[in-house]
């Protein structure tokens, strides 16, 4: 495939870059070899604005749990809602042996992150890296939050002020395992105001022009 611009985007838009807040990703990690694994979550989500922080969940026991309690970062690719990008998704979500390149299998690209190791997915129109700042084991699952420390995006996808282009990016989400291969795309935007007067509304509106003015 043609190679496509990246564009690193600074701080104060990694927040609008994420959206909605919870997305279906490719999530990257290396492990003690320097090896790349990747592996799909439909659990990937935004949970605190400035800094920029990203949580999900992965199988303990998986590769990107071991390589991420060895100390890697991750870097988190979010797909597009089509149909070879799924079909991606799909075969990067399969169970392969250690090191064995899940990117390769599914007949995508490496591209080197920015600031930390574990690679980006060309394809994929976003890309967060992150470092983790927490880890919690329980049943059978390990939470992982990691605070962003680079984004990027495809210089077709996102405007000047770095807000996302809906019908470029095309975010999906995972139906769930009930559903087997059942993705819902999430690119069309409803903009609604608030039908109420009210203190509520009046504090609502002062904390969120506060959060703005402080990015």
């Amino acid at each position: 495939m043609a190679a496509t611009q990246k564009l690193d985007q600074p701080p104060e838009k990694w927040d609008r870059l994420f959206a909605p807040s919870p997305c279906l990703a490719m999530i990257t990690t290396i492990d003690a070899q320097g090896r790349a694994n990747a592996a799909s979550y439909g659990t990937c989500m935004r949970v605190a604005h400035g800094p920029v922080d990203i949580a999900f969940t992965a199988n303990i026991g998986s590769d990107n749990a071991n390589n991420i309690a060895a100390g890697s970062g991750f870097t988190v690719n979010l797909p597009r809602c089509d149909t070879k990008s799924l079909e991606a998704v799909r075969v990067v979500g399969l169970n392969f042996a250690p090191g064995v390149s899940e990117i390769e299998k599914a007949g995508l690209t490496a591209l080197p992150a920015r600031v930390v190791a574990p690679p980006r997915i060309a394809e994929c129109p976003r890309h967060f890296e992150c470092r983790v700042l927490w880890t919690k084991d329980w049943a059978d699952r390990m939470m992982i939050v990691g605070r962003v420390v680079a984004a990027s995006v495809d210089a077709d996808s996102v405007d000047a002020e770095g807000y996302i282009l809906w019908d470029k990016v095309r975010p999906a989400v995972y139906c769930g395992a009930p559903y087997g291969g059942a993705f819902a795309a999430a690119h069309e935007v409803h903009r609604v105001g608030v039908p109420y007067q009210g203190p509520e509304l009046d504090a609502f509106l002062a904390r969120e022009r506060e959060m703005l003015a402080k990015r």
